[in-house]
């Protein structure tokens, strides 16, 4: 049986090598967000075992300092370890690394720029828990353009998307809304919302998430 999972049980986890300063994001994200931080290594965050605990957190990664090819090894996230379903949020990345492809192919939720303005953190954290993504629409629009250029017709739901649906498919990943996809396309929001409910069925996924991450992997 699923345990429930209350907002006060979830927990924000940040790992890296800069103590003092994620300590102090720890204590913004509490105040600003109302939900638990820890710091430290994964094991802190696993030590009890605790696979329900570990998939009511959002695992924050300092990127500075870390090598990207290592990013599985220094989450710890082996396919059977307790956080492996945790939700991954990047941040201190540089843009100039140019790995969103990279870490949307591989799941991760988000990312947070080294730039980055203090107060964009809880509402990106609150995206994540809310099942989104929280990558700049450049970043999504680009991923999304690149997916699209290497597009070879497969046999199955990808083959069955029309030109107009694969239209939307791209602004959805691009994280436009059903209004702006409306305007943009000069159709009525009720015709976005039929062209989303015939994608979802054809892709089988629930919801703009998973067809994002459909069009990544199949596009």
């Amino acid at each position: 049986m699923t345990k429930w999972i209350s907002k006060a049980e979830k927990v924000i986890h940040i790992f890296g090598p800069n103590k003092l300063q994620n300590g102090l994001l720890a204590l913004f994200l509490e105040t600003e967000a109302g939900l638990k931080c820890t710091c430290g290594p994964m094991s802190e965050l696993t030590k009890n075992g605790d696979k329900v605990a570990a998939q009511a957190c959002v695992v924050m990664l300092d990127c500075m300092g870390i090598d990207w090819a290592n990013l599985r090894t220094n989450l710890g996230m082996e396919p059977n370890s307790t956080t492996s379903h945790c939700p991954i949020v990047l941040f201190n990345v540089e843009p100039d690394d140019e790995i969103e492809k990279e870490a949307v192919d591989r799941g991760v939720r988000g990312i947070f720029y080294d730039s980055e303005p203090l107060d964009r953190f809880p509402k990106g954290i609150l995206a994540v828990l809310n099942g989104e993504l929280w990558y700049s629409r450049e970043a999504l629009s680009k991923c999304a353009l690149e997916a699209m250029s290497h597009v070879k017709l497969p046999a199955g739901p990808a083959a069955a998307l029309t030109s107009r649906e694969k239209e939307i498919l791209t602004k959805i990943a691009s994280g436009a809304g059903n209004k702006e996809i409306a305007d943009d396309l000069c159709i009525s929001t009720y015709t976005v919302k039929t062209h989303i409910y015939n994608i979802y069925k054809k892709i089988n996924v629930p919801n703009r998430l998973k067809a994002t991450l459909w069009m990544a992997e199949y596009l």
